[in-house]
């Protein structure tokens, strides 16, 4: 061997060598990206989980401050039909007072010769002295317990002001994340989500019909597989041809289900871009 094809052959080996070494950092890379793709989509699932959550509790706290709010209205309602009520009785009993003491001033004369007659009259006056104190010291009970109804009424309104704005940023945190899955073409139906980390139960099954639309270029089909089975929208199943030697079709995403069928459309993908898919071809879960 001559020395140029020794050095070919030396050369050749080590084209070999930096090869071998760029498909494993290759392969590497991969196996990373999809561990941390993963990982990102089993955050999101969590992180929807918890948004239901909050929003459940932000619901049942709303509807029991709405309803202490309305028992409080109705309450400053009767307290203040009770003051208005009192304050009729204090004003009848003011005039009933002025009457008694005019009356009481008009008898003096007679009081001073009976008496006994006279003592009654004030014990009467005392009395009538006493009672209006008393209702007094009720409207003054009544005003301080209106009061404290308005402070309450009050603070509830406050703090569904704020549940109302938690609850708007919890929407537009929402809207973000949803946002920010549709910019790594990643599923933001919660229904395909559940699907993605759910994967379908083995099963194989019979393509029952098949479907081209002109305009659009989607192909659609039907399955003998349905929810009975294990099946939801979003699930990707595999199709195959048995004629003759087995042959992949493609793949396909299920976009509708029922109980005893379902139907999706085709997966375009390079290696199965000239394969035709019929009725009577297969599909399976299994890979």
């Amino acid at each position: 061997m001559t020395t140029v094809g020794k050095i070919l052959v030396v050369l050749h080996l080590v084209l070999s060598i930096l090869f071998m070494a760029f498909a494993g950092g290759v392969f590497t890379a991969q196996q990373n990206w999809r561990k941390f793709a993963e990982a990102k989509k089993a955050e999101l699932v969590k992180a929807g989980q918890k948004q239901k959550d909050q929003q459940a509790e932000f619901e049942k706290e709303r509807t029991d401050t709405a309803k202490k709010l309305t028992d409080l209205t109705n309450d400053i309602a009767k307290l203040t039909g009770e003051k208005t009520a009192l304050d009729n009785q204090a004003k009848d009993l003011d005039a009933k007072n002025k009457q008694l003491n005019v009356s009481l001033d008009g008898q003096r004369d007679l009081a001073a010769l009976n008496g006994v007659e006279a003592d009654e009259r004030k014990k009467e006056a005392d009395l009538q002295r006493g009672n209006n104190a008393v209702l007094y010291q009720t409207r003054e009970e009544l005003i301080t317990s209106l009061q404290k109804a308005s402070d309450d009424k009050f603070a509830l309104e406050l703090k569904l002001s704020q549940l109302t704005e938690k609850h708007a940023e919890m929407l537009a945190d929402l809207a973000t994340m949803k946002r920010f899955l549709a910019s790594k073409n990643l599923a933001t139906d919660p229904k395909l989500m559940q699907a993605q980390v759910t994967p379908p139960p083995p099963l194989d099954g019979i393509i029952t019909e098949y479907r081209k639309d002109a305009k659009g270029g989607l192909e659609y089909v039907g399955i003998s597989l349905g929810s009975d089975e294990g099946l939801s929208v979003g699930h990707k199943l595999t199709a195959y041809s048995t004629d003759g030697k087995a042959k992949y079709l493609g793949q396909i995403r299920l976009t509708t289900v029922y109980p005893d069928k379902s139907a999706g459309i085709v997966v375009k993908e390079e290696k199965a871009k000239n394969v035709t898919i019929k009725e009577g071809d297969h599909v399976t879960t299994k890979h």
